[in-house]
């Protein structure tokens, strides 16, 4: 049981009509027990993959497989399917601009229609875990404290939390984050993933793909992994991934 996608192929046509092709037979999955880490320069694919794998992108070749579910296209049922399956975590900070904070966070619970018990629990496991991060020197940030605030008045480092919190409130299974951890200084992302994976067991209680540039990145998950995950880095290379070694 895995999320996969089988001999992908991806084009688009740019804005003079000239066809694009993005992936070619691409062949990856995504297993119990491991983070996968993508790496490439811009325009190379990686939010085309986790736009494909999360079923938001149509007109593709191939296959692409949600544990027992497999689908070619895009359809309107994919919505609410999906949900059962991840948590995607957009590098564009896709937030909703007419809701507070906390109705950001919530919102995957509550579109999943998950019970009431369990949105307010997971809830207050957020601003718990999310209480105490130092931003800065000067900046020591409370996520509860931001509850009522609108996300377009946030900084992008504050922003981040709410959407990481966000990606978190449903428990998914799988978890694909698109240049996850970008706003943040090196000292941040420690705590980040400090967190990440104590309180939230990043790759044992779920399998993690990240899109990232950084290269530091690999040895900071290793080190706060303790081993518990199997971690392993691709590099987008003539449109499909290759294995680094």
């Amino acid at each position: 049981m895995a999320l996969e996608c089988r001999d992908v192929s991806f084009s688009f046509k740019d804005n003079n009509g000239v066809e694009k092709q993005i992936l070619k037979d691409l062949t990856f999955s995504l297993d119990t027990n491991q983070i996968k880490l993508v790496y490439g320069h811009i325009g190379a694919g990686k939010s085309t993959l986790i736009y494909l794998l999360a079923g938001l992108l149509d007109d593709f070749e191939g296959e692409i497989v949600w544990d027992d579910y497999h689908f070619k296209n895009t359809s309107s049922t994919l919505d609410k399917i999906r949900s059962k399956y991840m948590s995607i975590n957009f590098s564009n900070f896709f937030y909703l601009k007419d809701m507070d904070v906390e109705n950001n966070i919530m919102f995957p619970a509550v579109f999943s229609k998950k019970k009431k018990s369990y949105i307010n629990d997971r809830l207050e496991m957020m601003y718990e875990t999310f209480s105490n991060i130092r931003l800065s020197d000067t900046e020591v940030f409370d996520l509860k404290s931001f509850r009522k605030k609108k996300i377009g008045t946030m900084s992008n480092g504050q922003r981040e939390i709410v959407m990481l919190a966000r990606m978190l409130m449903n428990d998914s299974k799988y978890i694909l984050a698109d240049e996850m951890l970008r706003s943040f200084n090196t000292n941040v992302k420690k705590q980040m993933l400090e967190i990440l994976f104590e309180k939230f067991h990043f790759g044992t209680s779920n399998s993690v793909l990240v899109i990232t540039h950084d290269d530091k990145m690999v040895e900071y998950m290793n080190h706060y992994s303790k081993g518990r995950a199997e971690i392993t880095a691709y590099d987008f290379i003539d449109k499909t991934l290759r294995e680094r070694k």
